[in-house]
């Protein structure tokens, strides 16, 4: 068996799960239709002309900002959690470290109410 066999198993698992997940929704459609269905809408607010004028709100460029700096630190996790055993106690308050210092953030935007819709 290879090292990357469990890496493999959870490519075909993955592939199976979404081909199943996107099987049962060809299945089972959605049979309501209205109006407003059809409506065209921009991040859930409706586009009629007195909102077009209003600005953007800056809370979805900090949810988006927050995503990718999340996202980004799955890639940094993910080979050393994979060598975890491997690397020594060094390498294990490396991430330690960096995984404090990502919380802290997360806690700043936390307490500054960065992730709230009013």
């Amino acid at each position: 068996m290879s090292d990357f066999f469990p890496v493999h198993v959870y490519f075909v698992l993955t592939l199976i799960v979404t081909l199943v997940v996107l099987g049962l929704s060809g299945l089972f459609p959605s049979k309501k239709t209205s109006k407003t269905k059809f409506m065209p809408y921009e991040s859930g607010i409706q586009t009629e002309t007195h909102l077009l004028q209003k600005r953007f709100p800056l809370r979805h460029y900090l949810v988006a900002l927050m995503f990718l700096v999340f996202d980004i630190e799955v890639i940094f996790l993910y080979p050393w959690a994979v060598v975890a055993k491997q690397i020594g106690v060094f390498a294990f308050y490396e991430m330690a470290f960096f995984l404090l210092a990502l919380l802290v953030g997360f806690a700043y935007v936390w307490r500054k109410r960065g992730l709230e819709w009013e």
